[in-house]
Order: C-alpha cells, then sequence, then structure tokens
C-alpha cells in the first residue's frame, strides 16, 4: 500500500471516526481504523461491535501508488497527524507491519496490526426487507428534540433507544425511560418510502448519538437512506455507510397515551417566564428531590419548591385559565428539558386532566413534537 492524501482531509475525517473506536483494551484491534485501497477510492472502517461505521474517500490517481490494507491505532494516528501543517501532504507507505507516514521534513513509522483479526460484518448476510429516506436536517432535528427522554441503562432495555415506526401513514420517533415520553410524529410525505408497510425497529442509544455527531459535520442537507431487517440496520449518507444492531424488543403502547390525552384541558404559558422560574425552582430543590409544585387557579400559575433546609421558592405567573384549581407535582430537570428543546415558540401548552394524570406538553407553534410526563406521588 502506498498513498499521499491531503493532511486536512484526513485529520478531519479522523475526527468524526474516533468517538466510534472502541476504548477496550483486552481487544487492541478494536482501537484501530482499517484503511483500504481500492479502485481509486481509500476506505476508512471502524467498529466497536456494535457500531460498524465504513467511509469511501475518491483520491486523485495520481495519489495512488500501491493498493492494499492495513489496520493502525487511530487515536495515535489522528494525534500525530493534525500535528502537521494545514496545507501540507502526507505520504503513506506500508510494509513488513509498519507504516511509514512522511513528508518533506519529517518522518513517522506506526506499528500496525494483522487485518485478518479486524471484525468486519460480513454484508451478504443481511437481507434489508424495509427502507426509507429523510432529509438529514430533519433527523437531526428530531433526534436534537427528544434524545433526553432515552433511558440510561434502564434494565427495561428496550427502553435504552429510540423507536422508529411507521403506522398508517405516520412516521413516529419515540423515546422514554418509563417517566416521560418524547414523540415526533411525520405525515408520509416527509419520508420516501418504498413499501408503505408498517413497520417498527428501535436504534440503540449509542448509535443515535452518533450519527448527531455525524451530522453536525455535514455542511448541506443530505439524504439519509435507512435500511433495515430483523436484527441489523444500515444507515448511508455523504459516503457514510453505518451498520447497527438493532434492540430488540416491544416498546410501550404510546399511541394509546396518544389517544387517552385528547380530551384534555390545556393552558398557554409564556415559555421565558416559566424556564426562569423553573431554574430558581432547580436551585433550590436540588437540595432535595428535584420536584417543583404548579398550581393553576383563577388565571394564575403558582411555582413552588422548597427543600430540608427549609428554603422556598413561591412565584405567580399570569394565564388565561378559569377552570377548577388544580394541584401538580412534576420533576423539575424534566421540564426544563423539554423547554431547552424548543426553539420555534415563545408559548408552551400543557395539557391536562387532573393532578394523578399524565401531562401533555407541546409548542403552540409544533404540529409534530409532543411530550408526557407522570406526576410525582408524594
Amino acid at each position: 500500500m502506498k498513498f499521499i492524501i491531503e493532511k486536512n482531509k484526513l485529520v478531519k475525517l479522523l475526527s468524526k471516526l474516533i468517538s466510534c473506536v472502541s476504548t477496550n483494551n483486552k481487544n487492541l484491534i478494536l482501537s484501530n481504523v482499517l484503511l483500504l485501497i481500492k479502485n481509486k477510492k481509500l476506505f476508512f472502517t471502524v467498529t466497536n461491535l456494535d457500531i460498524e461505521v465504513n467511509y469511501s474517500l475518491n483520491l486523485s490517481y495520481k495519489y495512488i501508488f500501491r493498493e492494499g490494507e492495513i489496520t493502525v491505532n487511530i487515536k495515535k494516528l489522528y494525534d500525530l497527524c493534525r500535528t502537521f501543517s494545514s496545507k501540507s501532504l502526507l505520504y503513506f507507505e506500508y510494509y513488513k507491519n509498519i507504516i511509514k507516514i512522511y513528508n518533506k521534513k519529517s518522518i513517522l513509522y506506526l506499528s500496525t496490526l494483522d487485518v485478518i483479526d479486524f471484525p468486519i460484518l460480513n454484508k451478504n448476510q443481511f437481507n434489508f426487507n424495509y427502507n426509507f429516506t429523510i432529509s438529514s436536517i430533519l433527523f437531526k432535528n428530531i433526534i436534537n428534540s427528544i434524545y433526553f427522554s432515552i433511558g440510561n441503562n434502564d434494565v427495561h432495555y428496550y427502553l435504552n433507544g429510540m423507536l422508529i415506526e411507521y403506522f398508517n401513514n405516520y412516521y413516529y420517533f419515540v423515546t422514554t425511560d418509563s417517566y416521560r415520553i418524547s414523540i415526533y410524529k411525520l405525515f408520509n410525505n416527509f419520508c420516501i418510502n418504498n413499501k408503505n408497510d408498517n413497520f417498527f425497529f428501535i436504534l440503540s442509544k449509542k448509535l443515535v448519538f452518533e450519527l448527531c455527531k455525524f451530522f453536525n459535520f455535514l455542511k448541506d442537507d443530505k439524504k439519509v437512506n435507512i435500511n433495515f431487517d430483523k436484527n441489523v440496520v444500515k444507515i448511508c449518507f455523504d459516503n457514510f455507510i453505518i451498520y447497527s444492531n438493532l434492540i430488540d424488543g416491544i416498546f410501550p403502547d404510546y399511541r394509546s397515551i396518544l389517544d387517552y390525552t385528547k380530551n384534555y384541558n390545556y393552558v398557554n404559558i409564556d415559555i421565558d417566564k416559566l424556564k426562569n422560574s423553573l431554574l430558581r425552582s432547580l436551585i433550590i430543590s436540588s437540595y432535595s428531590f428535584n420536584f417543583v409544585t404548579l398550581t393553576l387557579n383563577k388565571n394564575i400559575l403558582n411555582v413552588y419548591s422548597n427543600n430540608t433546609f427549609n428554603d422556598e421558592l413561591k412565584e405567580n405567573i399570569t394565564v388565561n385559565y378559569l377552570g377548577n384549581k388544580l394541584k401538580i407535582n412534576l420533576n423539575v430537570k424534566f421540564i426544563l428539558d423539554i423547554l431547552n428543546t424548543i426553539k420555534n415558540s415563545s408559548k408552551i401548552r400543557f395539557f391536562f386532566k387532573d393532578c394523578k394524570s399524565i401531562i401533555k406538553i407541546d409548542s403552540c407553534k409544533s404540529k409534530y413534537i409532543i411530550y408526557m410526563l407522570m406526576p410525582i406521588k408524594l
């Protein structure tokens, strides 16, 4: 193997891939990146056994001298290559288990591991029966809107990811940790679905976060093609091909909760006023149980928090409400997570039935995003 690559291109790409590499010191090959020169392209592959990321980079024919493949420690390669001057060309040459990296002034020698030991997925074993296409900007917005309610190492393993479901001409993107649910609902015309059959699958939390990182690198909106079978998903965009294991399980029946909350009453609340009040409440409540008491009564929303040191917060926010008095205890951090994701509206709507039933929240302008919280029983 012998080729030339621009330093800036290489470092930028390695910075994207390095977070996907395993830190498992027991298996050193998982800390490596596989480099393959074939058909005038340089292929990069990294894996942590759950997620495999492939990237193809076109190289000029004058920069390729000999085809081949190697594996080298990606962090070491990244740290060393970024020390070269920004516009320099780096020469790579492999022989006798050593990769030589040099330019006009410097020479580096890095050890490699046998390519045979690198765990690449056998792509021929997959039969992707379903696929759909979505824009990268939209997919990124969906993830940013609902990621915070993904379960964190929950014993119900199917909650540690994001559900994607197509049902009756709607796409549903759902996350929950049992105490709250976030739902992004899209009509069929936002995505391209070749079969239009109902389906569902669950992406792992790790994959969801990695996708968001990759989308942050994209300068323009790209088409994201998602293919999946029973156990594996394949996601393609902008020269990336990502394979990942799916979470096997049945998600909670969130659609029945949506139907249950259709006839709820609601009240509009100014987001900035509520957010500032809850931030103060968080400071007080963080010394105890992180809950806040919201009381609705005659055009007033009362925000109340206390703690074991007898510190208290009492604030009133003017709202348009003339119904019966309602008192609800909620996790203040959960409400702030929701408020921090709403960008396109100055108002938020609280839907409610009574102090014991689930609370539904959305922005006054968005028809697509719905949040639900369970009240705290004291």
